[in-house]
């Protein structure tokens, strides 16, 4: 069996006497995973502590089944890491800066340089490269990051906010070159971003983080499709947990919802009829309060999951 692409055991990061992350614990078995979380929830502390770019006080982090306190140096040649901040080496053009990226990871100069050039191309920069990054626009720096994180050919890719500051032409055609690294070349994905629409259209997997705690982990289809064609209710408090556990016994999922008594009831395969949630209730012998559609989309499940305690 494969080792999991992430693994994070008790992983506490603290700046000083502020704890930034506290005490999570998470599994991520690989394709595409999503951190996602409001600006200032933990997500660049998580990214930082998995690259080893700070000190976990506690815990520990592997990354496809290393540890990053012992395997450093073996890991770095496996990850690619685009930053939310420009990184870029000054007073070269850009595929010379590219080239050297690739041979500090271990690229030949004549490979590098090549692998350089191709990369460029992909990520729509091939006649800029023999510019300085720092007469690029925005978008073109980000896409210069983009190449950056994979110019020597990483197992994993790291994101932190890949869109942040992107005109929506700009954004769409980011997303685009990163679901092509994901689908196309295989590569493991995992973005740190605030942004729903960009973590719905790439991540197979979801991390909620807030104030440094881990809220919920998931999966895309958990979040969003399983809960189309659900149903919304509201019921007396003291009738929920009879209610959760008959709605159990007959298949269904029973979830919190966002305020006092209410609840997400779902089916993996099938649509929830009204006439089934009455059954229910009179099962449980507990008056409905209300029933409704519970369509819901990735913000709804982000909400929810946000307002748990």
């Amino acid at each position: 069996m494969s080792p999991n692409v992430l693994e994070l055991d008790g992983l506490v990061v603290r700046y000083g006497s502020f704890t930034a992350l506290h005490a999570m614990d998470a599994r991520f078995e690989g394709g595409s995973l999503g951190l996602l979380g409001p600006n200032g929830a933990g997500k660049s502390s998580m990214l930082r502590a998995i690259l080893g770019l700070v000190t976990p006080a506690t815990g520990s982090v592997r990354v496809l089944g290393e540890d990053t306190k012992t395997a450093g140096a073996t890991l770095r040649r496996k990850i690619g890491y685009m930053p939310e901040r420009d990184c870029y080496l000054g007073g070269v053009s850009c595929v010379s800066g590219l080239s050297h990226f690739a041979q500090t990871c271990g690229f030949p100069k004549d490979d590098a340089m090549l692998r350089a050039h191709d990369v460029l191309h992909f990520v729509g920069l091939g006649e800029e490269r023999y510019r300085e990054v720092s007469t690029f626009s925005v978008g073109m720096r980000q896409r210069y990051k983009l190449a950056a994180a994979l110019v020597h050919d990483p197992d994993v890719l790291f994101l932190d906010e890949p869109t942040n500051g992107l005109d929506p032409q700009s954004r769409m055609r980011m997303l685009g070159l990163i679901e092509r690294v994901s689908k196309e070349h295989g590569i493991h994905l995992i973005l740190a971003s605030h942004l729903l629409p960009d973590v719905e259209r790439l991540c197979n997997q979801v991390w909620v983080i807030d104030q440094g705690k881990m809220k919920r982990t998931a999966s895309m289809q958990e979040l969003t499709t399983a809960a189309r064609g659900a149903k919304r209710i509201r019921i007396a408090p003291e009738g929920a947990t009879e209610f959760s556990r008959c709605a159990r016994e007959e298949g269904l999922t029973v979830e919190v919802g966002r305020t006092e008594g209410e609840l997400v009831v779902t089916h993996p395969t099938i649509i929830v009829s009204p006439e089934s949630v009455f059954a229910l209730a009179r099962k449980a012998g507990c008056p409905l309060l209300l029933v409704k559609d519970a369509a819901r989309s990735l913000e709804d499940a982000f909400l929810e999951a946000l307002e748990a305690q």
